[in-house]
């Protein structure tokens, strides 16, 4: 299981940003077992002309199914591997995870001040991570997650770029799209009217456009397009749990193929280290 932490610069954010790299190409039963061959073959076998042939390691492996997972607001790359198991929980499940920084711009593209997070999370993450790693270029190996904003990113960027995806993960989805007025609230900067005007632009016009999950999955319906697989994940005790139904039951009204789980638990790590594992089990 390798760790990887890298700093590139972005063409869609103009700044170097940081990712964190879950790849699972080896284990310790892998090394335990090539370095006994090796051992064995020194013993046993005569060197000619000075070499042998000397067992591949790590054992060679297929491009990775890859997930790309999203942290949510006021988080960066690191809360996964800080909050959650999911060093583990890729190495179980043979998954790479890629977890890029987001800051607090919902995935969505800025274009005044060139923070393109969609275009930067759809379109080049992708594929600057598999030029850099052994990741399958597949779509149906291919999938993005989150929770929470990045749950609501994941969605987003995921039906947008859905030629990119073959499968979503939303955990405890930010979905406050269809109610801003009532969550409005100055004590808390990313319910500040400025914040959220400056997130998704004028808030009147944001259901029913390009920002709005529901929208997205009428249209790449109706335009043919390749649709992906959706699961689902709220707590019962999330304030944004009828949301999450509501959104559920939009796109499958659409046609598209939705699996909605609800549990016990609230809006926190508590409930998304539980909802997690039973999502990567879902999506494999």
């Amino acid at each position: 299981m390798a760790l990887i932490s890298v700093d590139y610069f972005s063409s869609s954010l103009m700044r170097t940003t940081t990712l964190e790299v879950i790849l699972p190409f080896d284990d310790q039963g892998a090394a335990y077992a090539v370095n006994s061959n090796l051992r064995h073959a020194e013993k046993t076998v005569e060197a000619q002309d000075g070499a042998w042939e000397r067992m591949p390691y790590p054992p060679k492996k297929e491009p990775f199914k890859t997930l790309f997972l999203l942290h949510g607001i006021s988080g960066n790359h690191a809360d996964w591997i800080s909050e959650t198991r999911i060093r583990h929980w890729a190495e179980s499940h043979g998954i790479a995870v890629v977890m890029p920084s987001g800051y607090n711009a919902f995935y969505l593209d800025q274009p005044e001040t060139h923070d393109y997070y969609g275009r930067f999370v759809g379109q080049e993450l992708v594929e600057v991570a598999r030029r850099m790693f052994p990741l399958s270029d597949r779509r149906e190996d291919t999938f993005i997650g989150g929770i929470s904003m990045g749950a609501y990113g994941a969605l987003r960027n995921g039906l947008r770029y859905c030629e990119a995806f073959g499968s979503i993960v939303a955990l405890s989805s930010a979905m406050i799209i269809d109610g801003f007025d009532q969550i409005i609230s100055d004590d808390l900067f990313f319910l500040s009217r400025p914040f959220l005007e400056h997130t998704f632009g004028k808030l009147d016009e944001v259901r029913g456009s390009d920002k709005d999950p529901a929208r997205l999955a009428a249209d790449l319906v109706y335009c043919d397009r390749p649709r992906p697989r959706i699961y689902m994940s709220c707590g019962n005790q999330d304030p944004l749990a009828e949301a999450n139904r509501m959104l559920a039951g939009r796109m499958r009204d659409t046609g598209l193929e939705v699996t909605y789980h609800e549990m016990a638990g609230g809006h926190d790590w508590d409930f998304w280290n539980a909802a997690l594992p039973q999502a990567l089990d879902w999506l494999l």
